[in-house]
């Protein structure tokens, strides 16, 4: 666990109780590198919390009662420095907002998952964070390093592993995706973007067109003239295409697995 010093010191300003209950979640429950000081529910309420705590980041919806969201920025920004991403239900409020502060991002309601995960990264990114340096320094073993993906669900996002993901495979528009414990979840998303998802994970290889692979599952390699065909855990079978044979024994090579 990290240091407490080495925190992002955060505050939230939102008049909406599930803005704020969602971005709390977000960052206490599904992310590294944040701690949360502080969390209002109107501008004037805000501003006291910032000058207060004097967070190193504040996320702060735009438009509420009374007072705006940058009307607050606005009458804090000179009195402490702080990194700042907006929330709005409205884009073009938070694109006009973009001129008049240093803004690391907006975040359009209701939050997605994915879009905070992106958000987080620049935040680290901008601030120097060792969040960030470790998701991106290959430094370790690749199992020592985890990521979390977050699966679209009836009303909302389940976060998994992406550690623990066996495989993936297009279908259509859609990718399949079996876990381990022989879990299988559909999302729609084309396998490319499913691939994207995961690139911040070390484990994952495109072995065909219509398969992406954990390599940490595979138990046999076998070599079909100048394809492949791999036997991974839990009894899934799966093709290796012969434009991708090479690249991807060089992939495992690079990782430590060899088989010859």
């Amino acid at each position: 666990m990290q240091p407490e010093s080495k925190l992002l010191k955060t505050v939230i300003v939102d008049d909406e109780p599930s803005g704020r209950e969602s971005l709390y979640k977000y960052l206490t429950e599904f992310s590294k590198g944040y701690d949360v000081v502080g969390v209002a529910s109107s501008a004037d309420e805000g501003e006291e919390m910032i000058l207060k705590y004097k967070p190193d980041l504040v996320f702060s919806d735009i438009e509420m009662p009374i007072r705006s969201g940058l009307e607050m920025l606005s009458s804090v920004i000179d009195k402490h420095s702080f990194l700042i991403v907006l929330t709005t239900a409205h884009e073009q409020y938070a694109i006009k907002a973009i001129n008049r502060f240093d803004i690391v991002g907006y975040l359009l309601k209701p939050i997605d998952m994915d879009e905070f995960h992106g958000i987080s990264r620049k935040i680290f990114e901008k601030a120097g964070h060792d969040t960030f340096k470790r998701s991106t320094v290959q430094s370790g073993s690749p199992e020592s390093r985890s990521s979390i993906i977050f699966l679209p669900k009836l009303g909302g996002k389940e976060a998994i592993k992406a550690e623990d993901i066996i495989y993936c495979k297009a279908s259509n528009n859609y990718t399949e995706i079996y876990l381990i414990g022989k879990t299988q979840k559909v999302i729609s998303k084309t396998l490319k973007a499913t691939e994207s998802m995961l690139s911040d994970s070390p484990f994952f290889f495109r072995v065909h067109d219509s398969y992406l692979v954990n390599y940490r599952f595979i138990q046999e390699f076998k070599n079909e003239g100048e394809a492949g065909m791999l036997n991974l855990q839990e009894g899934h079978s799966i093709d290796v295409s012969k434009r991708k044979k090479a690249d991807f024994l060089q992939f495992l090579r690079a990782n430590g697995v060899k088989f010859d």
